[in-house]
């Protein structure tokens, strides 16, 4: 039996609730906004780019085609546009993701030795995983977390320094939650429990696939192992386990076991499989043909404008945890009654954890932001739409005549202001 195509599954549907919560706590440490605002200004996906070509092989239909063609596989299930993908060459079984609007994957020789194919995909979709849940950004930050407060501290005054406090511990904590959030994702894309709680078995011993003791690893006495670690748990193992694990960046891998295992026995995993899972925001959220009247040919035109411009900017940080069916619940908390035939065309989420409360909304007679609760600007009676600028502690922006729009990245600035132009030529009287 093949694999379950995934379409347009939102990384909420698979979203561990320890991952919810973390990053719900990340968002009110204090100083947290300003660190993520000013990193904004210095990380650059090029860097990524050019250490991927100059130090890695790039994995193509020409170039380790089988591997590529796994790749593509994991791809297709979870429904997303591959990402550049390359093997590193590494003693250590590793693999990740790097870069925010323009990700990359990256996959050590060791790991690739180790796993069987099956194994390999599931890593794959972790990644892909974290990519998809829009981790990338906030595990950079982890990652290099101490450089970074070194580097806001000199721009702050010291501030970094303070902010380290709370910051640190935080952030490690949400980091490791993370994982839990991308291994469901690994096994959505291989659909085969055991595969995965090989992986990890793997990631714990450390076995190559050509290790002379790689047949003898068993899977149920790994899972017995798992099951056990914590049954006899005392005040004082805790407090081990807690402070042990404080610099780790990933959870025990027996620990990953039996939260994988859990997340099967509680049913979520196979209603995901028979379609019943959220749906991620698309750049064409109206749907159906549109209305007939002669008047509503200029919102026709503009939907499929707007549709047209968001298309390239779309997947990258456009609401990258809101699924479709609670968007109507967000739009009351800024949007006015819309009319009969107006239709929501895109809905761009302006915070990190995409809680829908803030954002930008295009629907194709109108443009809504959440700065201004219910004032909606008609397409056809705009007059002016600027760049804003931005600095190390503001982001990319729009000045839409009243109305101020601001963005993660340039990218999706200028993609939202392609669309609005658009949308304003739509409307202009023939």
């Amino acid at each position: 039996m093949g694999k379950v195509k995934l379409s347009k599954i939102s990384s909420q549907a698979f979203e561990h609730e320890a991952d919810r919560k973390a990053i719900e706590a990340l968002r009110k440490t204090v100083g947290f906004d300003r660190l993520i605002r000013a990193l904004g200004s210095i990380t650059h996906d090029k860097v990524f780019e050019v250490i991927g070509k100059s130090n890695n092989v790039q994995v193509g239909p020409k170039q380790v085609p089988s591997l590529h063609k796994l790749f593509l596989e994991v791809c297709d299930t979870l429904d997303v546009e591959p990402p550049p993908f390359y093997i590193q060459q590494a003693a250590a079984m590793n693999a990740f993701s790097a870069g925010v609007e323009k990700p990359i994957i990256v996959v050590t020789s060791a790991l690739l030795d180790a796993m069987t194919d099956k194994e390999i995909q599931a890593v794959l979709g972790h990644e892909i995983g974290h990519w998809m849940a829009g981790h990338v950004l906030y595990r950079m930050v982890a990652e290099h977390i101490r450089a970074f407060l070194v580097v806001v501290g000199e721009v702050t005054l010291g501030v970094g320094k303070l902010l380290s406090l709370g910051i640190v511990p935080t952030l490690m904590y949400w980091y490791r939650c993370a994982e839990l959030t991308a291994d469901r994702a690994g096994l959505l894309a291989v659909q085969d429990l055991d595969v995965v709680l090989s992986t990890e078995m793997k990631l714990a011993g450390g076995s190559s696939g050509l290790g002379r003791f790689a047949k003898e690893l068993d899977i149920d006495a790994f899972m017995e192992q798992a099951r056990s670690a914590t049954m006899d748990d005392d005040t004082w193992t805790n407090i081990y386990r807690a402070i042990l694990e404080v610099e780790r960046t990933h959870p025990w891998p027996v620990v990953r076991a039996r939260e994988i295992e859990k997340w099967v026995k509680s049913g979520e995993y196979d209603r995901i499989l028979k379609g019943e899972f959220q749906k991620r925001a698309s750049a064409a959220v109206a749907s159906g043909p549109h209305p007939k009247k002669d008047e509503a040919v200029a919102a026709a035109a503009a939907e499929i404008a707007i549709g047209a411009a968001l298309a390239r900017a779309y997947g990258v940080h456009v609401a990258p945890r809101i699924p479709e069916h609670p968007l109507h619940l967000a739009l009351g908390s800024f949007v006015e009654p819309l009319g009969t035939d107006e239709r929501v065309v895109a809905f761009y989420d302006d915070t990190f954890s995409g809680t829908g409360d803030k954002g930008v909304i295009l629907t194709n007679e109108r443009i809504f932001a959440s700065n201004a609760p219910k004032k909606g600007l008609r397409f056809a009676t705009l007059a002016r739409v600027e760049d804003l600028p931005s600095g190390l502690l503001s982001r990319p922006g729009i000045q839409v005549d009243e109305l101020e729009l601001r963005f993660h990245t340039r990218d999706v600035r200028d993609a939202f202001k392609s669309a609005i132009v658009a949308a304003v030529e739509a409307h202009k009287p023939a």
